[in-house]
């Protein structure tokens, strides 16, 4: 819903509004007369070129943009399997293609009409292309900014791979401007903040583990924790290997643990480390297995999914 209000403002020639939380809350009220909202914390938190590209689903009834949402997901969860599929042991391949596909964090993605399965192809997509299209496949992730910064210092550290993260990354960036405005735009850090704030039941970063445990909601606190847990994360991905494949598989995993905002949907980031992990019928039992038992637990209020999230980085590669 959050996503179709943003769309349906730009589909109705309203693009400056897609950062006005009272007229996307609107415009959520509006789709489903009668509704009832949760607050501005539902509201977008994405770049408006999101709502640029999908103004089209905009453009249709919510029935209609839903249906058309699930079809294109399912779509995008069957492309990354099978761009994965290289990362998997050959005899595994059709136990993780079941799971990318039925896994409560893939059925949750795609009830909710979520984009991460698109970031995932994105991801999915790098690991395969040359290293122009790889970096702007991962400069498109800044339609998903709070998973970018892990994806940039990836793509940066080779000329041909960085020009092509550049490239589209800015063309996001444009053309967020040209919708919204300046005006629009210069709105759109404060929605950030909401962001940066919200502690959301399901989160599965770090710092929310943190701050559950310390009771932190102030600002300040927060930037810290996300500056401290990023240089973290940059180091795990940068030193661990030199290798872009194996640095584009750690930032997808890390891209979770090291945003200050992501939900179960966030978590099919981490299939391309799945896939690695995937050598054995032993191995892939374990980790598919202990996957599914974590989602379920996390999603129950045991904030245990971080965790496991970093279990299978250390010993994903290795059991």
């Amino acid at each position: 819903m959050a996503l179709y209000a943003a769309a349906r403002l730009v589909a109705t020639g309203h693009g400056p509004l897609v950062t006005d939380p009272a007229a996307l809350l609107a415009a959520e009220h509006a789709a489903l007369p009668g509704a009832v909202f949760e607050d501005p914390i539902r509201i977008t938190k994405n770049l408006p070129a999101l709502a640029v590209v999908m103004a089209p689903f905009g453009a249709l009834s919510i029935e209609a943009a839903y249906a058309a949402m699930l079809t294109l997901g399912v779509i995008a969860f069957i492309s990354s399997a099978m761009l994965l599929a290289p990362l998997v042991a050959r005899e595994q391949r059709w136990r993780a293609f079941a799971f990318a596909l039925l896994a409560p964090t893939s059925l949750i993605a795609l009830v909710e009409g979520q984009t991460s399965p698109f970031a995932l192809l994105a991801i999915a997509g790098s690991l395969r292309a040359p290293p122009f299209w790889s970096g702007a496949l991962l400069g498109l992730i800044a339609l998903r900014p709070q998973l970018l910064p892990l994806f940039a210092l990836v793509a940066i550290t080779e000329r041909r791979r960085a020009i092509g993260f550049v490239a589209a990354a800015g063309l996001v960036v444009l053309v967020s401007f040209l919708a919204a405005g300046v005006e629009g735009m210069a709105r759109y850090p404060a929605i950030l903040g909401l962001a940066a704030t919200e502690l959301r039941p399901g989160e599965l970063g770090l710092a929310a583990l943190v701050r559950r445990v310390i009771s932190g909601d102030d600002l300040a606190l927060n930037t810290g924790l996300a500056l401290a847990i990023y240089a973290i994360a940059a180091g795990a991905v940068l030193l661990r290997s030199r290798v872009f494949a194996t640095r584009g598989v750690d930032a997808s995993l890390w891209s979770i643990l090291a945003a200050p905002h992501a939900l179960m949907h966030d978590g099919v980031m981490a299939y391309p480390a799945l896939a690695r992990a995937g050598t054995t019928t032993r191995a892939t039992a374990v980790w598919i297995g202990s996957g599914l038992v974590v989602a379920l637990v996390h999603e129950a209020g045991i904030p245990v999914a971080p965790l496991w999230l970093l279990a299978l980085w250390f010993w994903g590669r290795g059991l």
